[in-house]
């Protein structure tokens, strides 16, 4: 669950936290706590009063365990007759009960006297332990109004048993494994008020119904993410029972939902006569416009109008008419001028658009009161699941605002037994906490394991009354389910009964003295807790004191003596030496002192130790006169001078032993630094000596696989070179053995290869040649130049054709020439062996030839010899 920290000053610490388990949302600005527990503490930090808040009254029933619900529930009696003083006064303007004490009772009458005393002193431990700055806190981190005022009421909020307290933290743990969208709260669903005017039979305007709709979509929208986290696989039982009471009836789902868009009008697509009815408004609005222009553009007013324009009154369109020409203008009359020269009438041409639009309008208002009639009778139906939905809602606000305020301590949540143990391994006030961030000491501290009491000393201001403080919050805050900084795997035990006599005791009964008010609330705490066992919590500040020291030693001794019979679980902060002492022999107690280390107190805890008050040297650290510390040391007895004495000494030694060992832990740390920078660099060297032993072991393997790759290689290569060449050779002699060739190759290998030219096949060849060769047929040696005509002799399509010489291509080992030849009247070229060719002449020659031969004179021959 996320939020961002609240950005009004009084829901956060002045210093923040240095680290949030998760961001959140801000909640909106709550109404500061009404203090009716009693006035705020003097450390409590939050913005002005504002106007209280009843205080919740629990169910009839409801069982309140302990002096706190007892307290809570008590019925203001009746004071005694008598004059109130100066101080009375006081109390009561602050609205705050005053309690007189007779100097004489019965013992009826004491017994009556402590049942209503114990309501104030109830209020007045919350006050001292800061409850009440705590719980303002857990306010500020409410987002639903009824959240926040469940935080007024103590009585609620605190569980009355330990299971009861265990499931507070159940519900925290569960929220813990939920994402942001999971449980989404942005609004105070403050709808309670709505719901009451419903029941009480009004009909709620829009906006209510706008906003009691808008919160029952947050509900829905809260169970609904609730439901889909459970579905994921998320463990959340309890949350899962909290949501199932959100359940609504379907009048007022079908009702509400859907019934308003995000400006908070009523919703388009659920009512869409609306729309209708208002477009029609708007069409008629636009027709009166359109026919007022006209009438302004036509002139057929201008002499009688008092001023140009019109004028919209009351949403009918009107023009401002003299009033000496009303008669001339007709029509309504809407209203004139104080000074009654101008009227305001509404043209005739306009009166019937004008009656459609009020008629209009008129149906339009009806049919919206039917509609909000209508989602007001629902609610009114549905009021008490409505305020079922609305509580569920606000218990898991509640929850989440214990959640937020435990990051905000950096909290855990403790284990909750019924034993009277706490236990903190990292205990922090939760009040300091929040107001200076995580700059706050830590203690450990165990109450109820092995010792019953515990037993404060040590300097003043040096923390002891925060240490009591830390325990009774400690024990409050477990009964409202808030996780506590107390470290992790932290117990802490459910108290019914948490009391603390602290401060000034005159503030629960005023007419008594300061000692005597200390006695009174002894007399009701020895009476609270008497059959309360070991779930109850007392705890005494400054125990012994405001009397004769030796007396009031011994009735403090016996009160703790007493309370420690009981059962009850003690802590006590004391200057005594007589009750330091009797700490130390009791073996239900534990003495702890507050630590006081070079004339200051450093607010550390230590136990099985016995602090002193140090009151001169805090008088002198104060910055006292210092003839007067030196004057009130001469008063002291000899023995206290040479016990001051023997402090000072013990602490000039104890600074001349911290700074031999502060020397010492620096010149180890320098010893420590130049070690482990030696051993730093001897690592660093043997790495690196390491690393190129890895990489020349690396480069050798590397050379020997390069090595034995390359020998692969070109014996792969070479087999392949070999392979090709003998394919060569054997080609060579099928070459060569053929009968055109005039070469033989002789050998075996390709070391022995030689090639000689072969005379008996020359010989063979040219006379084959010479015997196939075409009668007229050209040799192959015959030289034949471009241009010359030639005939075609081979045995072809193309016998007999003549054609010239385009292309010739000599021939190799003795082969015949090729020749291209182009072809007369074929138009087209073809190619042929040399040897396949004939000379002939050219065209043109043979027609010379002809001519010349034609020219020849004829011999006649004489056929008269010729018998026939």
């Amino acid at each position: 669950l996320s939020r961002p920290l609240p950005p009004w000053s009084c829901h956060h610490a002045s210093a923040a936290p240095a680290a949030l388990l998760r961001h959140r949302a801000a909640p909106p600005a709550a109404v500061p706590l009404p203090l009716h527990m009693g006035a705020a503490s003097s450390s409590s930090a939050g913005p002005p009063p504002a106007a209280p808040l009843a205080r919740a009254v629990p169910p009839k029933g409801a069982a309140i365990s302990g002096i706190l619900g007892a307290s809570l529930l008590c019925s203001a009696a009746s004071l005694r007759a008598g004059t109130l003083g100066a101080r009375q006064q006081r109390r009561l303007q602050r609205g705050r009960k005053v309690w007189k004490v007779a100097a004489a009772a019965t013992d009826d009458e004491v017994d009556a006297q402590d049942a209503q005393l114990a309501e104030s002193l109830a209020q007045r431990t919350l006050e001292a332990l800061d409850f009440d700055f705590v719980i303002q806190k857990l306010r500020g981190n409410c987002y639903t109004k009824m959240a926040q005022e469940m935080c007024g009421n103590y009585a609620n909020l605190m569980a009355n048993t330990a299971e009861e307290a265990r499931e507070l933290y159940r519900e925290v743990q569960e929220l813990t494994l939920l994402e942001d969208d999971d449980v989404s709260l942005a609004e105070p669903l403050d709808i309670v008020g709505p719901i009451e005017e419903a029941k009480r039979g009004a009909v709620l305007e829009q906006p209510q119904l706008a906003q009691v709709a808008r919160a029952i979509e947050l509900m829905l929208k809260m169970r609904t993410g609730l439901v889909n986290a459970s579905e994921r696989g998320v463990a959340i039982p309890h949350l899962l029972d909290i949501s199932g009471e959100m359940d609504l009836p379907e009048e007022i789902l079908d009702a509400l939902l859907g019934s308003f868009d995000e400006a908070g009008e009523l919703s388009d697509k659920k009512y869409p006569e609306i729309v209708l009815m208002r477009r029609r408004i708007e069409e008629i609005e636009r027709e009166g416009l359109a026919k007022m222009r006209e009438i302004l553009s036509s002139g057929r007013y201008r002499k009688m109008m008092a001023d140009d324009g019109y004028v919209q009154y009351g949403g009918t369109l009107t023009l401002a008419i003299k009033a000496s020409e009303i008669g001339k203008v007709g029509g309504n009359v809407i209203d004139e001028s104080r000074s009654g020269k101008m009227v305001y009438v509404e043209p005739p041409e306009l009166a019937g658009n004008g009656a459609e639009l009020k008629a209009t309008q008129t149906e339009l208002k009806f049919k919206i009161r039917r509609i909000l009639g209508q989602m007001s009778l629902a609610i009114t139906h549905a009021a008490e699941p409505m305020m079922v939905c609305l509580k569920a809602c606000a218990r898991i606000d509640l929850a989440r605002a214990r959640l937020f305020l435990g990051e905000d301590m950096e909290g855990d949540i403790p284990e909750v037994g019924e034993e009277g143990v706490i236990v903190a391994r990292r205990a922090r006030n939760p009040c300091l906490l929040l107001r200076r961030g995580n700059r706050v000491v830590g203690y450990r501290l165990e109450l109820g394991t092995w010792c019953q009491g515990l037993i404060l000393s040590g300097p003043n201001a040096g923390g002891k009354t925060v240490v009591l403080k830390t325990l009774g919050l400690f024990a409050l805050l477990a009964r409202c389910g808030i996780p506590v900084p107390a470290g992790e795997n932290a117990r802490v035990d459910f108290f019914s009964i948490v009391l603390a006599e602290v401060g000034d005791m005159q503030t629960i009964v005023d007419d008594l003295s300061t000692y005597s008010a200390h006695l009174v609330a002894a007399r009701i705490i020895l009476r609270q807790t008497r059959d309360a066992g070991v779930g109850a919590l007392v705890m005494m500040d400054e125990a012994g004191t405001g009397t004769d020291p030796q007396q009031g030693a011994a009735i403090a001794r016996a009160t703790m003596e007493t309370l420690l019979d009981y059962g009850t679980r003690l802590v006590a902060t004391t200057h005594s030496l007589a009750l330091k002492n009797w700490g130390m022999e009791d073996a239900r107690t534990d003495v702890s002192a507050m630590e006081y280390k070079e004339g200051k107190p450093t607010f550390r805890l230590v136990r099985n130790a016995i602090g002193e008050s140090h009151a001169i040297e805090t008088a002198r650290r104060l910055r006292l006169p210092q003839a007067l510390v030196d004057r009130a040391e001469s008063l002291l007895g000899e023995d206290q001078r040479s016990l001051l004495a023997l402090q000072r000494r013990a602490e000039d030694l104890e600074r001349e032993l911290v700074e031999k060992v502060r020397r010492a832990e620096e010149r180890e740390v320098k010893a420590r630094e130049v070690e482990l920078k030696a051993r730093t660099q001897s690592e660093e060297c043997a790495a690196k000596q390491e690393h190129l032993s890895t990489v020349e072991r690396g480069l050798v393997m590397r050379q020997e696989r390069m090595h034995e790759q390359f020998e692969m290689e070109t014996k792969a290569l070479r087999q392949v070179q070999v392979a090709k060449l003998n394919k060569i050779v054997q080609e060579l002699k099928s070459a060569s053995n053929g009968e055109q060739s005039c070469f033989k190759v002789v050998g075996d290998s390709i070391e022995d290869l030689k090639l000689e030219k072969d005379f008996d096949a020359v010989a063979k060849l040219k006379k084959k040649r010479e015997s196939e060769a075409l009668p007229g047929a050209l040799s192959a040696n015959e030289p034949l130049n471009m241009g010359e005509w030639v005939m075609v002799l081979a045995s072809s399509p193309w016998y007999g054709f003549k054609g010239s010489v385009s292309r010739v291509i000599p021939g190799t080992g003795g082969q015949a020439a090729r020749v291209s030849v182009s072809l007369q009247g074929a138009s087209r070229i073809e190619e042929f062996k040399q040897t396949e060719l004939g000379k002939t002449i050219s065209p043109r020659q043979a027609e010379t030839l002809a001519a010349k031969e034609a020219a020849k004179p004829k011999k006649h021959r004489d056929l008269s010899k010729w018998a026939f």
